[in-house]
């Protein structure tokens, strides 16, 4: 009865799902809690935070006790390559510079014959006929914008993992976040952009890994949209990001 009252509740949007109860528990962060222009620079990270079931409410994804810190080591250095702090400006380098965005944009905008030949040659592996297609339509609606969201986001999470592990100070990773706050926030016009944008990012990026957590996700992005708990419906996407 209790789980059916749980479900029930996560269902209609009353309570935070279980990957988002970290920052409402009843305890004292040791973390000061972010707020207006910080707190929706720190939610377009959203998605990957609640999926490591961390918190959206501090510049840290987590507080800094011994064993958050190195998990975080764990996974800068599982997923990113990144061991000290000339590593981590290595990988933000990488994604200011172009990350994924940039072959996705250059497939996205090729002449209509050259794609119609691309599709044609891969008939035979309907997977890649069907990537193909997905950044044909979202090139399309997004143009140059396109994956802004899937990189930007990652790229301001790597800033909050350098913070926690002690490779940036607060103000260093401030002074990265707000620019690529402000770059996501004018490549798109909501917080649902933003979700569709990771979403197909994380599509292109990685076949396997889609098919392994795509669904996780989504059921993320799903939540964010509409929980009335949620910091996408909580922060009005044309906020003014001033530091």
């Amino acid at each position: 009865m209790l789980r059916f009252l749980a479900a029930t509740l996560f269902l209609t949007g009353i309570v935070a799902p279980p990957f988002a109860r970290a920052e409402t528990r009843r305890t004292r962060p040791r973390e000061v809690v972010v707020q207006g222009a910080k707190a929706w620079a720190v939610a377009t990270t959203a998605i990957l935070t609640y999926r490591n079931g961390d918190r959206v409410d501090i510049l840290s994804p987590n507080e800094r006790t011994p064993a958050n810190v190195e998990q975080t080591r764990k996974i800068l250095h599982d997923w990113w390559g990144v061991d000290t702090r000339i590593d981590l400006d290595h990988s933000l380098e990488f994604l200011e510079s172009g990350g994924h965005r940039k072959q996705f944009q250059r497939l996205g905008s090729m002449p209509e014959a050259q794609f119609r030949a691309i599709v044609g040659a891969e008939r035979d592996s309907p997977e890649r006929v069907r990537i193909a297609k997905l950044i044909r339509e979202h090139y399309r609606k997004h143009g140059p914008h396109s994956l802004i969201g899937w990189d930007y986001a990652r790229y301001i999470m790597l800033c909050r993992w350098g913070y926690s592990v002690g490779f940036l100070t607060a103000d260093e990773a401030w002074q990265r976040i707000f620019p690529a706050a402000h770059t996501i926030q004018n490549a798109f016009h909501s917080w649902d952009e933003l979700g569709e944008d990771y979403l197909v990012g994380r599509q292109f990026w990685s076949k396997d890994e889609t098919e392994r957590s795509g669904k996780a996700y989504r059921d993320i992005v799903e939540w964010l949209h509409r929980a009335p708990n949620s910091p996408w419906k909580r922060l009005p996407w044309t906020m003014p990001l001033q530091p």
